[in-house]
């Protein structure tokens, strides 16, 4: 594949991501609760993973919830990945 064509499969991929082709629930925003839900299930997977200590904890969260916001989600996409995070969370605490 050539440049030209490289570009020009780019740019099509683009538009093709920014067409109105969606259902209702997927082109709205993700609410403030759904998007603290969300939060809420990342944090308890990084505890319960490890990745946040005592001496990390208020600086993480802090972060965590910068870039949920910064997400700027559609609905359907935030509860897919609070799914998602739901099922990693489950899977760690059966191990315990």
């Amino acid at each position: 594949m050539n440049l030209g064509q490289a570009v020009a499969v780019c740019l099509f991929e683009l538009t093709r991501a920014t067409t109105p082709d969606k259902t209702a629930e997927e082109s709205t925003w993700a609410t403030a609760g759904e998007t603290e839900r969300l939060t809420g299930a990342l944090l308890q997977a990084l505890h319960a993973s490890g990745y946040i200590t005592r001496e990390t904890e208020v600086f993480t969260e802090e972060r965590v919830r910068r870039l949920i916001r910064r997400l700027s989600l559609r609905s359907g996409d935030a509860e897919a990945l609070l799914g998602m995070l739901r099922q990693i969370l489950w899977k760690l605490k059966s191990e315990e």
